[in-house]
C-alpha cells in the first residue's frame, strides 16, 4: 500500500520534474511509510466513527511526522538531482500541502464513517446507483468528445 501512495504521488510529480525525479521521489516516500507502519503509525489509528471531526494528539503527530517526511524527500531528492529551481520552496509548498490535506481527511473521516455506516439501506443503495450512473457518464465522454469533434 504504500507503494501505491509513492507511485501517485509519482504520477503527479512526473508531467512536471520528470520521470527520474518522481521515481527517486516515490521510493524515498514509500520507505518512509514502511518506517512509520512499522513505528506503530497506520491508517486506522484511533479509529472511531463519531458524529463530529475528530483530530487526536497521535493525529497531530502522524500528520507532522508526515509532513516532515515529504518534505525531507524533496530536500533530498533536490539535492541530489536539480529539476526544481527552488528546492526549499518546493519542499514547502509540498509540505504545506500535505500536511494540510492530511488533517482535514483525518478529522473529517470519522464524520464520513459516522454517516455511512448510519445510513438507511434505501438511501444506500440509491447513493451506489447514482454513483454507477456518474461512472458511466464519464465513460461516455470520451466518446462524446470524438463525435463532437468531428
Amino acid at each position: 500500500m504504500s507503494a501505491i501512495r509513492g507511485a501517485a504521488f509519482a504520477a503527479g510529480l512526473w508531467a512536471s520534474l520528470g520521470l527520474a525525479y518522481a521515481a527517486v521521489f516515490a521510493i524515498l516516500l514509500t520507505l518512509g511509510q514502511v518506517v512509520a507502519y512499522a513505528r506503530g503509525m497506520r491508517p486506522a489509528l484511533d479509529y472511531s466513527a463519531e458524529r463530529r471531526p475528530r483530530f487526536t494528539r497521535a493525529h497531530f503527530w502522524g500528520t507532522v511526522a508526515r509532513t516532515i517526511g515529504y518534505t525531507a524527500a524533496a530536500l533530498i531528492r533536490g539535492a541530489t538531482m536539480r529539476p526544481v529551481d527552488h528546492a526549499w520552496a518546493f519542499a514547502i509548498r509540498l509540505r504545506l500541502l500535505t500536511g494540510v490535506v492530511t488533517g482535514i481527511g483525518i478529522a473529517v473521516n470519522p464524520l464520513i464513517e459516522y454517516f455511512a455506516d448510519n445510513m438507511p439501506e434505501r438511501r444506500l443503495g440509491v447513493f451506489g446507483v447514482t454513483l454507477m450512473l456518474c461512472g458511466f457518464r464519464l465513460q461516455s465522454v470520451q466518446y462524446w468528445l470524438i463525435v463532437l469533434r468531428t
